[in-house]
């Protein structure tokens, strides 16, 4: 559900919503005794300025609800190169 709100959410406003946008996607598997973590992060270059919304809508709670219900953690910054959303979860 969080990488199709992202992809929505680029295709309709950011990165893939102009010819030249792309979105870059670097993940790690860290592995802890006991479980594994996977850190990705989602970066959109090339579209449009992103806006920092004045509250929170429905995309921003259903990513960070989603991580949240399986012990993990988003961050997601608006960079004037493009959204950035840091994901951080167990994989286990």
């Amino acid at each position: 559900m969080v990488l199709h709100e992202l992809a929505t959410n680029a295709a309709k406003y950011g990165a893939l919503s102009v010819k030249n946008g792309k979105v870059e996607i670097e993940w790690q598997r860290s592995d802890e005794p006991d479980t594994a973590r996977i850190r990705l992060r989602w970066r959109e270059l090339g579209g449009p300025p992103p806006a920092t919304p004045e509250r929170k809508g429905f995309g921003t709670r259903l990513i960070r609800q989603s991580l949240s219900e399986i012990g993990g953690t988003a961050s997601i910054s608006y960079t004037p190169d493009g959204l950035v959303c840091d994901l951080d979860f167990t994989c286990n």
